[in-house]
């Protein structure tokens, strides 16, 4: 048998038994799982590792040797990746809140100006469309598409009502907040169904992943026993 054909069906039955030890979680917990799930993280961890220190660390820390004036900034930065080693020296724990806080102040900037700009303005500008069939182009598509927007539009609000948190209201402003109680409900209602289909999405991916898996099992680690002449 060819080298290229064995080194083939080495990369065939590890990848087989590993998945049959991932797949043994059905029977439980057991020691065979937790092996390939140690595997499958310490792989990983090393692997992105070893990406973070051959496409990050290293022409940093080498642009920085190299021209020192112009690679300033890298120095401050790896100055505050060491002060994060600190926290396991009880002396200096506390000099690790600095980059620690730093991280937590730009993760929720990025995160609420992704949020805005990447959803809620984008979102909101998608409401401002015309109601009136004919403004696309009328006939039956033309109030199809109209009905479509004026359903995107009631979702909008509905879900922003059901974040609307007021208290007991009297006189003439108790209708309204009635109203926005109703659209609340119905936005919360509209909140399960996009969660269920996000769930039901995932569970779709799931069985896909796992229906592959299943198709390699049977077709290539088992039929490479034929190659064997088992």
């Amino acid at each position: 048998m060819p080298l290229a054909n064995i080194g083939n069906l080495i990369g065939i039955w590890i990848a087989g038994l590993l998945t049959l030890a991932v797949l043994s979680y059905i029977l439980g917990d057991n020691p065979v799982y937790r092996l390939a799930q140690h595997l499958f993280v310490g792989i990983a961890a090393g692997y992105a590792a070893a990406l973070a220190w051959n496409h990050v660390l290293a022409p940093r820390l080498t642009r920085l040797v190299q021209a020192p004036a112009e690679a300033w900034p890298v120095a401050l930065f790896a100055l505050l990746g060491l002060l994060l080693l600190a926290r396991g020296w009880r002396p200096l724990a506390a000099l690790s809140g600095i980059p620690l806080g730093l991280l937590m102040g730009t993760g929720a900037a990025l995160a609420l100006g992704g949020i805005l700009t990447g959803t809620l303005v984008p979102q909101l500008a998608a409401s401002f469309v015309p109601l009136a069939p004919a403004a696309y182009g009328g006939g039956v598509m033309g109030w199809a598409l109209a009905l479509d927007a004026a359903f995107l539009l009631l979702c909008t609000l509905a879900v922003l009502a059901a974040f609307q948190y007021h208290r007991a209201a009297r006189g003439s402003l108790r209708l309204w907040y009635r109203g926005v109680q109703a659209m609340g409900r119905l936005g919360r209602l509209v909140m399960m169904v996009a969660f269920g289909a996000i769930l039901a999405g995932a569970a779709l991916s799931f069985f896909t992943i796992l229906q592959s898996r299943l198709a390699f099992l049977v077709y290539e680690w088992l039929g490479s026993l034929a190659e064997l002449g088992l």
